[in-house]
Formats: structure tokens, sequence, C-alpha cells
């Protein structure tokens, strides 16, 4: 799990001096009152808040653009923790949502199932609460093993006793054993009120408030990458958790008596490049979705603490079997049987960022493993979009169209990837009718001075 951030060997770009010296637009999101607000503003979407995830302002943009309405049916093909569906079911619009990874489908299913009998959660939550302090009162949370004022605390166990529960490679130094103790108590807790007891959106309500305070209760923090902050002993996790069950009862209240509650989703758990074997052919008006960008960003490592302690993945096997499921992003999710590139093989727009990159490699003496992997992973992203455009060419109606929002990136000796527009091309060639390209926002970078562009695209069937 550990991170290591190198800056770029070059900090110069002339893609982006010439853009920023000749293209003049505003960007969309300037029309969101100067900026586009957070999930964590917005009902249902604070359940969860993925890092690398996009605002509701983006699909919802969409949808009124489009006058996209209950009518239709949208579909997500990299669903994420569900933010195009839970706007498209707070407008009553059906919805599907594809999924690799293997945590957000239980978020997804959870941020969606709006149609809970509130009275039975508060009733659940008195219990697990009364539960968690009932086991709390079994361990003696002091430092020091054993408290020699004590005979009450004597008698007690021991909270390390709780960290023997740690799935191995989970050290302390990404989650502090008192922190990590006290998330095995609300996870007992629940388990013992729910599990096996009642449905299993219920118990989906539970664990995702659970999930969604592991990060926060940790000592990972997401820059540039995967980093460690300075341990913290001690975090107020009940607490933390009890508000988080709040939050989400309350927003169940605000829609019991509204029928959107009751609107169709679908969460299916696969890989986009196969989205014909999942959805009907011809069945999809709209396509909304933010796919990865070429960024060298490995998703599961963003939710590798969730996926170990809710899901139990464990081995580098279980992760190579959820990575080879993603669109290939990262040098660290790059396998010899991959071979997506073959669908784009001798595009031009690529060869020339390839050979670009390739030629920088080539003049810094690249030896990495990870730079050699530089232009297949460039290849095989591009690859895999193409796979998963012609699969959408399918499953859309004709005249449905497909927006991504996708963002420029540095990420390979600076060269210089108009993702849009190799995408837009990739698509024409493909067989869309047009394509439309429009700045969504200027993104600032930690290791650059330049805006990068992030860019809607929409292509037509």
């Amino acid at each position: 799990m550990a991170f290591c951030y190198h800056k770029p060997t070059r900090d110069k770009c002339e893609v982006c001096e010439y853009l920023e010296k000749n293209i003049k637009e505003e960007p969309i999101i300037s029309t969101f009152k100067g900026k586009a607000s957070s999930a964590n503003n917005y009902p249902f979407h604070n359940w969860y808040n993925f890092v690398l995830g996009y605002v509701p302002d983006f699909p919802l943009y969409i949808i009124n653009k489009y006058k996209i309405n209950p009518k239709h049916t949208i579909l997500d093909p990299f669903m994420g923790t569900a933010t195009t569906n839970v706007v498209a079911k707070d407008l009553c619009i059906p919805s599907y949502g594809v999924e690799a990874n293997d945590y957000f489908i239980g978020v997804g299913k959870t941020k969606l199932t709006w149609d809970l009998d509130i009275e039975l959660l508060v009733e659940l939550k008195k219990k697990i609460t009364n539960r968690i302090q009932k086991l709390t009162s079994e361990y003696n949370f002091n430092k020091e093993e054993i408290n020699l004022f004590s005979e009450f605390d004597k008698q007690k166990k021991n909270y390390n006793e709780l960290n023997k529960l740690r799935p191995e490679g989970l050290g302390e130094r990404y989650i502090s054993d008192i922190p990590f103790a006290k998330l095995m108590i609300i996870q007992q807790a629940i388990k013992e009120v729910v599990d096996g007891k009642m449905p299993i959106e219920i118990y989906n309500f539970f664990h995702t408030a659970f999930s969604s305070i592991i990060v926060p209760s940790s000592n990972v923090s997401y820059g540039p990458g995967f980093g460690i902050k300075k341990p913290r002993e001690d975090y107020n996790v009940f607490d933390m958790f009890e508000q988080k069950v709040k939050r989400m009862l309350s927003d169940l209240e605000s829609v019991k008596d509204n029928p959107k509650r009751y609107t169709k989703f679908e969460v299916i758990h696969g890989d986009s490049r196969h989205l014909s074997e999942y959805i009907p052919t011809g069945s999809i008006d709209y396509m909304i979705t933010s796919p990865p960008y070429p960024g060298d960003h490995e998703y599961t490592k963003y939710t590798k603490l969730e996926l170990m302690i809710e899901n139990n993945v464990m081995t580098n096997l279980d992760f190579r079997t959820i990575k080879k499921r993603m669109l290939v992003g990262s040098t660290t999710n790059i396998y010899k049987e991959c071979n997506d590139r073959i669908s784009v093989e001798g595009n031009e727009l690529i060869t020339e960022v390839t050979n670009e990159i390739q030629k920088r490699l080539d003049e810094d003496g690249a030896t990495s493993g990870y730079e050699k992997l530089y232009t297949k992973l460039v290849w095989e992203y591009f690859g895999g979009m193409a796979l998963v455009l012609s699969e959408a060419l399918k499953v859309l109606k004709p005249g449905g169209a497909f927006s991504l929002l996708v963002s420029d990136s540095h990420a390979f000796k600076m060269v210089h990837i108009r993702t849009a527009y190799i995408l837009r091309d990739i698509a024409l060639k493909i067989g869309y009718s047009d394509g439309l390209i429009e700045l969504w926002q200027h993104k600032k970078s930690t290791s650059h001075s330049y805006n990068l562009r992030e860019e809607i695209l929409t292509i037509t069937k």
C-alpha cells in the first residue's frame, strides 16, 4: 500500500500555453455560482463520497441540457458511488449502473434504496447503539495494559484483543489501534443486531454508514496519490458513526411521501467493456459517466481499506481479480494478457502521444519498470475505452447520446494528453455521428502550474 510521489522531470507544456493563449471560453462550472457544489452538500450523495468522484452538478447539467425525463432510461457504465444514478432517481428517471469495484456495488445499491422502513431503522439504530455501548464497556481503552488503581478495569479485556481482527497488511500506520478497535466494535454490533435477521437492504444501510467512516478514522490521506498522515492514536469513531446514521435517516425522511423513492434502478457488477452482456440491445436513451482518466490512478488503492475491512478482499489475487475487470488506467493494473490496444491499433493521435512519451523516456534514461509501461498504458487505456464505446453503440437507442466527463493529463513525462479529443476521434471512427466537446472546468495540479482542461464529450448514435 506504500506510495511514493515523484515530481515530473519537466514543468513546461507547449500545448497548455497554446490553449491558454488562443482558446478563451468560459467553463460551464462558472454557471454554478462560481463552482459546482461538493457532493457532501447533497442528500444521499453524502452517504459515501469517493475522493476521485465527480460532483452531482455534471449529470444534472446533462439531464437539463438534453431534457432527459422519466420516460427515458439512463446508464452509467462506470457507476462508482452512483452519483449519476442518484441524480436520475431524484428526478424519477430510471437508470442502470455498471461497476467493477466490489465495494462500490453495495454502496451504490444503498444510496439508491429509498423505500426502507424508517421506523424500523430508528429502532435498529437504538439497538446497535446499545450494543456498541455494551461491547465498549467490556474493554479497557487505557493505553496502559492494566489500570493498577481500578479493580473494575482489571476485569476488562484490553482493547488490543480487537486488533487481532486486523486484516494482514493493514498495519497500525494505516489505522491506529484504538480507532481500529472501535471500528471493530461497531462492525460487531451491526452484525449481531442486523446480519441474518433483516433484509439485505437494511444490512447494507448500516454497513454503508460504517464503511463511510473507515477512512476518516484512519491515518490515510489522498493527495497526488495515496499517502499516510501523522497517526492519530484515538478518534471519536462512535460519534462519527452516530452522526452518519442520523444524516442518512434524515435524507430518507425527506422523501418518505415522494414517489421518487420507488424509481427503478439496477446495479450490475461487471466490466463495461462487455456492456451488451448486461444491458438489453437498444434499450438506453442516454449514457452519462466520468470514466477513469489516463492519469495513472489505481482505483482499488483508493478503496483498499474498505475492500479489506468490508469485503474481505485480502490477497494480491483478490485485488487482481477486481483490477482485471477495470479499464487500464494505471501501470499497476497492466498484465501480460492485456490486449485492448488492438481495438485502436494505428490511431494517429495515440501514436503521436506515445511517441512523444517514449522520446522523453529515452532522453531521461528512464529505467524503472513502471516508466517502461507508460506507452503501453496509454494504448491500453484508449483501447479499453474504444471497446466501451463500441458496446455503448449496441445498447443505445438510435439517436441516443453518451456524455463523458474526462480530463486532459500530464501524468507521463509531462506529455499533454487531450483525452476528450482522442476519444472523439475514436468514437467517430467507430460510427458515432458527431462529437461535441464543452469545457466543464479547469483543474489545478499539485505538480505543475498549468490548469488542465476537464471537458464533457457528447457523442450521438
